[in-house]
């Protein structure tokens, strides 16, 4: 038997008390889970603001949002650099001002509030797109980023920068060559931003400076740092000294001084080194070929139960990052009245792991479901991790549960293994995206035309399985621990 999660629950369907969900802490907001609930509560109500071509909602951990709040910085924001995920949008997109979810934006569910209304993006494609995507590349070389033009599965953090169209789809006047959702200090791995090349050349430049501003960057005077607010060409870099902020575009109120001093504590958070702050956020470019690993699943794949036991739904992972995705999916014996039912990262699923930006998997219980004497019946599970180099594992275990708890006639109580692979493709403008012919991804997000991860069919697939093309050339280094 397996033991009963110690964290409270509370039934999935009306119709079937004997399915719990975990409300672990995991399964709450960041904000509640640093400042409690009734500091969440007020954070909910928060209204998004602009500030010149940067928009700024509850997400953005912004001092102005603290000060609303009347809470400081936690030591819990002073995380380790974790990788991350780049995807450029260059195929079209659609996107919408609400999220299903609750969150005001998420790539993974095509939604920010940077449309006003439903917007649909054109491609933007060619030799011109070919070449703004190597050069993004670049300037993107030095940190442990990883850009793909495939979209990842659902429940892999990743933020996406949309290029196609023009500024007036969004709602904003001529000369706008970019907007982004901000979020200080790289806390929110899910934002989206926009670049608009049917107003502005220079695209890689554009959606450099966009996508950072997603990770807590602001604009610097510095016309040769990627930050400058004009879009003026030239060599341009994550400049590695610290530069006075611009107040060219915007209110002239800074938004992370608070995380800009970290690294520039003379400037009192009105400067900014914009190549230490990247590097604060995800750290320097590594190779990893590794793929996480999960080391334990319970109950085991064959196990038999009988009506009277409580059993827990939990695995352990192991992964050599900071980051990765996992996803949880109920595939046999649902409860009367569910449809689907899935807990995962990145805030697409039934149920939320809300592990922050960065944490060691294998400090986590992955806990699932509870089944607190269940119906007989035959009840096959699902568990799937990703890291930012697309390196994936996944397990499948099937239980039987029967009156007497003896094994039900004639029933091996096991998954056969014959799992498969799924190679994303993604290599730059022109590709299809995921290869899906691993099976039908299990999220809950609405994606364009990407996989959700490789379902697989057996009990396990080892080694990496997802592949991101188009990676840089890779030099491992060691990784530099972040003052905070």
């Amino acid at each position: 038997m397996s033991a009963a999660a110690a964290a409270p629950t509370h039934a999935i369907s009306p119709d079937a008390p004997w399915a719990r969900a975990i409300d672990d802490a995991l399964s709450k907001p960041l904000v509640e889970q640093w400042y409690g609930r009734e500091v969440a509560e007020a954070w909910n109500d928060i209204e998004p603001h602009w500030s010149g071509t940067q928009l700024l909602t509850r997400e953005s951990f912004d001092e102005q949002l603290m000060a609303q709040l009347g809470v400081s910085p936690v030591p819990a924001m002073g995380y380790e650099p974790s990788p991350g995920v780049v995807y450029v949008a260059m195929d079209g997109v659609t996107l919408s001002p609400d999220c299903p979810n609750g969150d005001t934006a998420n790539s993974a569910l095509d939604c920010s509030p940077l449309v006003q209304s439903e917007v649909s993006f054109p491609a933007f494609s060619g030799g011109q797109a070919a070449a703004e995507y190597e050069q993004l590349r670049q300037y993107y070389s030095d940190f442990d980023l990883v850009m793909t033009s495939a979209r990842p599965p659902s429940y892999l953090p990743y933020t996406m920068t949309v290029i196609g169209g023009s500024a007036n789809l969004a709602g904003l006047g001529g000369g706008v060559c970019g907007v982004a959702n901000v979020a200080c200090d790289g806390l929110k791995r899910n934002h989206v931003s926009l670049n608009f090349p049917q107003s502005c050349g220079g695209m890689a430049e554009t959606a450099a400076q966009e996508t950072s501003h997603n990770w807590g960057l602001e604009h610097t005077d510095n016309p040769t740092d990627l930050l400058y607010p004009f879009n003026n060409g030239g060599f341009k870099t994550f400049v590695d000294e610290c530069m006075p902020i611009s107040d060219a575009t915007g209110d002239g109120v800074t938004q992370c001084g608070y995380i800009h001093e970290v690294y520039c504590e003379a400037g009192a958070g009105e400067e900014q080194n914009s190549f230490a702050e990247m590097m604060g956020v995800f750290g320097p470019r590594t190779e990893d070929t590794t793929a996480p690993e999960i080391t334990s699943v319970l109950p085991a794949d064959g196990s038999v139960f009988s009506t009277n036991d409580s059993i827990t739904i939990t695995a352990q992972i192991t992964e050599d990052s900071r980051m990765v995705g996992v996803q949880w999916t109920w595939l046999e014996g649902l409860p009367p009245g569910t449809d689907s039912y899935t807990r995962c990262t990145n805030n697409t699923c039934t149920q939320d792991y809300n592990p922050g930006p960065s944490f060691v998997a294998e400090e986590i219980n992955w806990d699932f479901v509870v089944l607190d004497q269940p119906p007989a019946g035959h009840y096959v599970f699902q568990i799937e991790v990703i890291d930012a180099y697309g390196n994936y594992d996944t397990e499948t275990i099937a239980i039987d549960v029967t009156a007497d708890g003896e094994p039900p006639p004639d029933d091996t109580g096991s998954v056969d293994d014959t799992g498969t692979d799924g190679n994303v493709t993604g290599d730059g403008p022109g590709d299809t995206g995921a290869d899906t012919s691993a099976g039908e991804g299990t999220g809950d997000g609405g994606q364009d035309g990407g996989g959700d991860g490789g379902s697989g069919g057996g009990c396990r697939m080892d080694g990496p399985r997802w592949s991101w093309l188009g990676l840089w050339g890779l030099a491992l280094v060691a990784v530099r621990r972040r003052r905070r």
